[in-house]
């Protein structure tokens, strides 16, 4: 099974979407293509080496969060064999058909998406972020919103920084701006690494420069040719693919639990290992939503 991203409305879609790949056996594989991109793997590669040092804080970026709640004019609903509405709408409630949604204009509506927009690049991002701090199988524990940004702790000490961005390629202070879209920074204690959709990689070590010439460069974030070898491989092989239900889920939730964090306006504490949030009834209820019936 392949699956673009976002792969769940909700944490609970997340969490059976993962647990269905498991006690089913198959494969999966998010559409979270950039762990199969060249420049991507080697930022992540620098980070677990040692190169950097100990790695202290992560940064990823997203679209600045919004929540669009008002429908588009209706339209004459197209025959099923051009747009299968009610199959386009799956789970999410109904609504009056309008060309604009499906030509991409569901970012940004909670029926949609849900994650006010953080799980649009952080599905990628932090996804990233998640990876470099070698924490597949774990989530940041708490989740702080600010003005331009949303900052997260791991209960290993690491930071993780979630950059608001009003267009693609806004400027970042302190970060290099030619990176192109979906860029990701790793800091640690020796240096930091940068990479992004341009297919370059940045590092503030000069004695790591030999090293990433050898690192094939120019493969833009938005080509997903490996990513597709690495899925169909392991449908033969019946191993794990790079995105597989379980980086998704963990992926996933944490991008839940920073639009949570952002929609309610206030830190939260969460617990990982059950995936619920500490002592927070109101976090804990947007975990799941009623979800149309749609093969009705």
């Amino acid at each position: 099974m392949y699956s673009e991203k976002p792969c769940g409305l909700t944490i609970a879609n997340c969490q059976e979407l993962a647990e269905t790949m498991k006690s089913t056996g198959r494969v999966f594989q998010a559409g979270t293509q950039r762990r199969n991109v060249a420049n991507f793997q080697k930022a992540v590669e620098l980070a677990h080496s040692g190169k950097l040092g100990k790695i202290h804080t992560l940064h990823a970026s997203v679209y600045t969060p919004e929540i669009k709640t008002a429908w588009l004019p209706g339209e004459p609903t197209p025959a099923p064999e051009l747009v299968d509405w009610n199959l386009w709408l799956g789970p999410a409630p109904w609504r009056l058909y309008n060309s604009e949604y499906v030509k991409g204009g569901w970012r940004g509506y909670y029926d949609f998406e849900s994650g006010a927009r953080l799980l649009d690049w952080g599905a990628h991002t932090l996804d990233l972020c998640q990876w470099a701090n070698q924490a597949d199988d774990t989530m940041p524990i708490s989740f702080e919103p600010g003005e331009n940004e949303i900052t997260a702790l791991y209960a290993n000490g690491v930071k993780l920084v979630i950059h608001f961005l009003k267009t693609p390629f806004e400027e970042r202070p302190g970060w290099i701006q030619a990176m192109g879209t979906c860029p990701v920074r790793f800091e640690g204690d020796e240096g930091w690494v940068e990479v992004g959709d341009s297919g370059g990689i940045e590092t503030s070590n000069a004695s790591l420069k030999p090293d990433l010439s050898q690192t094939p460069q120019g493969q833009p974030g938005l080509d997903v040719k490996a990513h597709s070898r690495d899925f169909l491989d392991c449908i033969k092989s019946r191993k794990p693919t790079a995105a597989n239900g379980e980086v998704m889920r963990h992926s996933h939730i944490a991008c839940h639990a920073a639009a949570f964090s952002w929609m309610l306006g206030r830190k939260l504490a969460l617990d990982p290992a059950r995936e619920a949030f500490i002592n927070d009834d109101e976090a804990n209820r947007l975990r799941s939503r009623p979800a149309r019936d749609w093969t009705a």
